[in-house]
């Protein structure tokens, strides 16, 4: 039987959700975010439905009800956090510590990304959408919008953000995870092209002694093979 996964990106419409820097709304982050899920888990075969596919408002009453009479196996709200600049840091939430598997097995897979400057771990809340939905469910809440070096991760890390929660999805439903092309965990093929050398550039300097104290100190690393190239500008 084909598995059912509701994604729920957070507020939308008139409920911005948190402002980050450079006015960046956090309903934007959790949209593009969950849109690169449904892309990933569909690849798996697994039927995915959005509470939102664009900026709309919808209730927190309409998310729960839509995934709860469409028969989801599992339910993933997404968000980003905010405080006061300082704080950072990945979380994610289930309803109770007794329901807490697919929160555990998502959050692992985030933090193996390494797309998040601190691990605030695994928690309980009572949040609507996870307390009222009748499948398992959790929220993640990726980082925080108005710290700076989140704010890197959200807009520049969204194709590992969305990979570490397909496949801790993936986990929780006991469906093998399968890389398609674009996966951020993929490994680079080497090419081996006999007929074409790549040189490596260590430095440009215009005294020569600082060229000469440069290959010294590469031969003390052990790259024998370096030398000085002389380039007289035109």
């Amino acid at each position: 039987m084909v598995k059912k996964v509701y994604i729920d990106p957070g507020h939308g419409g008139n409920d911005s959700g948190a402002i980050g820097i450079n006015n960046l709304y956090e309903k934007n982050i959790n949209i593009e975010v969950s849109k690169k899920v449904e892309k990933l888990l569909k690849k798996q075969g697994i039927e995915v439905r959005l509470s939102r596919s664009e900026d709309k408002t919808i209730s927190l009453e309409d998310r729960v009800s839509d995934a709860n009479s469409w028969g989801a196996d599992c339910f993933v709200s997404i968000h980003c956090n905010s405080f006061n600049g300082t704080a950072n840091g990945i979380e994610t939430y289930s309803h109770t510590s007794s329901t807490k598997d697919l929160a555990n097995y998502i959050h692992e897979e985030l933090l193996k990304t390494k797309a998040y400057t601190k691990n605030r771990g695994v928690k309980t809340a009572n949040f609507y959408v996870i307390r009222n939905t009748n499948m398992r469910a959790c929220l993640i809440e990726l980082a925080f919008i108005d710290n700076q070096e989140d704010y890197k991760i959200l807009t520049q890390k969204q194709e590992a953000l969305a990979d570490g929660i397909a496949r801790g999805i993936c986990r929780y439903l006991n469906i093998t995870y399968t890389p398609v092309d674009n996966d951020v965990n993929k490994p680079i093929t080497p090419i081996d092209n006999r007929d074409t050398l790549y040189r490596v550039v260590c430095g440009s300097y215009n005294n020569r002694l600082n060229a000469e104290k440069r290959i010294e100190e590469l031969k003390e690393k052990g790259f024998n093979d370096a030398f000085i190239v002389i380039y007289k500008k035109e």
